[in-house]
């Protein structure tokens, strides 16, 4: 019986549940489709720098991944310590490589562990390429060579520097110096890579900076490492009961960012987005393209268009965000898990600069971020948006799809008219439906590429109206 059926890619790596999945003989499988991969693209010259997270074993499965690609005479840079996914990604493209390895399930609970390939611009991985990895995959398992040298280094420092050239750390040491302004704030990395990178980074400029759960560790403190405000509590707390002017929140692997308004309050990411889009077009003056996922805010478009920037809108998985920054000028990319990527940076989501940029948002508009964050609303509108997971390990998602393309509007929502039906595909294959009522009135179902979850997201002109678009999904799904 093959066993290639135990290792499912998406569209930009391949993650699973250790033990069960995600296994060192798996592992080594694809390590060595991968570097058959690297090896049909060139054969020669191919070098690859390997990072890993802080879970259990991702630095031995990272030497392993890199023992096996220097086994086929690849040159690999091999991370010294634990980094961030951004910090992989640009290194991959500061030190013109062929790829990059990242080991990690990102914001996936701790029994997950993954590998992300990353791509010689410093981005994710296109589908096409990864099916071609795919291709590579053999039912054998050859054992790592154990003699093989790798070389390591440390590649935070380029990474930094290059913050520095994108972030205006001028603007925050001004805000800071003044004492009138609240240059303080609260980062949790949730046990991930983050580390105190950004604490270090702010305390340079002058800022009030502390970091939460800062140091690594295999069980994110038990908590699931995705930035979401089930999963904030202790920065909600701490935020409202100190001096911090509102807090940030980067995922396990750092390329996801959530903030906290100083009350304690969760700024969706929703708000996220647009606050970003605001400060990029406000306050750094920066024109282009903006790229947004099928799950994210109509306002999106509407406040783009007010600005006769053109969007471009994509199915889920930043993967395909990429894509289109690959081919079109752009000033920001955005999907709805909050991840985030910005002109003259890397085709990749970065949390660490996102939370910076809110710090650069607050000095450049000489606002707090509470006050600046009403004013924005006050001229765009407010946002009512949720999303529901439905847990479908033992469904057929696909059928489920399929039926919902039958799909005709239920008593419950016989006022509304569906003016456009949207499908989206990954590999050929229907992963999400969306219906569209007209403007910010929409909801989506689709099938989640790394978790056993059918997704339903709803947009609406009220909370109530997005619940019925909620309930509407419940029953077009047909699970409880």
């Amino acid at each position: 019986m093959t066993k290639s059926n135990s290792i499912k890619f998406g569209s930009n790596g391949w993650r699973g549940i250790v033990g069960t999945s995600f296994t060192e003989e798996n592992l080594q499988r694809v390590a060595h489709a991968f570097s058959r991969y690297c090896i049909s693209k060139s054969e020669i010259g191919n070098k690859v720098a390997v990072g890993f997270d802080g879970r259990q074993n991702s630095r031995e499965h990272a030497e392993t991944f890199s023992r096996i690609l220097s086994s086929y005479g690849i040159q690999v840079i091999l991370s010294n310590s634990v980094v961030p996914t951004p910090v992989l990604s640009y290194t991959v493209k500061k030190r013109n490589c062929t790829a990059g390895i990242m080991i990690t399930a990102s914001h996936n609970p701790a029994n997950y562990n993954g590998v992300k390939f990353k791509g010689s611009y410093g981005g994710p991985f296109l589908s096409d390429d990864t099916e071609q990895v795919a291709g590579f995959l053999s039912d054998t398992t050859e054992s790592a060579d154990r003699t093989a040298t790798i070389d390591r280094d440390d590649f935070l420092p380029d990474y930094k520097v290059h913050l520095r050239s994108i972030v205006d750390f001028s603007a925050l040491k001004r805000y800071a110096a003044d004492p009138v302004n609240t240059a303080s704030v609260l980062i949790d990395s949730m046990g991930g890579t983050g580390q105190t990178i950004i604490e270090d980074l702010l305390v340079e400029a002058g800022w009030r900076a502390q970091t939460i759960f800062g140091t690594p560790e295999p069980k994110f403190y038990d908590r699931i490492p995705e930035p979401i405000e089930q999963n904030l509590a202790p920065l909600m707390y701490n935020t409202s009961v100190t001096d911090a002017q509102f807090g940030i929140a980067t995922d396990g692997d750092s390329d996801r960012c959530s903030i906290v308004f100083g009350d304690g309050t969760w700024m969706t990411a929703q708000e996220n987005i647009l606050a970003l889009m605001w400060h990029l077009h406000t306050y750094k003056k920066m024109t282009g393209n903006i790229i947004k996922s099928a799950s994210v805010t109509d306002t999106v478009r509407l406040l783009a268009e007010q600005w006769n920037e053109k969007v471009f809108d994509v199915n889920v998985g930043f993967s395909n965000v990429t894509d289109i920054m690959l081919a079109h000028d752009f000033m920001f990319g955005a999907e709805e898990s909050g991840g985030f990527g910005f002109q003259h940076h890397i085709p990749e989501r970065d949390g660490i600069l996102s939370g910076l940029l809110f710090c650069e948002m607050v000095a450049l508009s000489g606002k707090p971020l509470g006050e600046l964050w009403s004013e924005i609303r006050s001229a765009i509108g407010t946002v009512y948006y949720d999303r529901r997971d439905i847990p479908a390990a033992d469904v057929d998602r696909e059928s489920v799809l399929l039926r919902c393309k039958e799909y005709k509007p239920s008593k419950r929502l016989e006022e509304y008219y569906i003016q456009v039906v949207r499908t989206y595909h990954d590999k050929e294959i229907l992963n999400g439906i969306k219906y569209c009522f007209g403007d910010s009135q929409w909801l989506l179902i689709r099938i989640s590429q790394t978790e056993p979850m059918i997704r339903i997201y709803a947009e609406g002109k009220s909370n109530e109206e997005v619940n019925k678009f909620l309930e509407e999904g419940r029953t077009i799904v047909g699970i409880e």
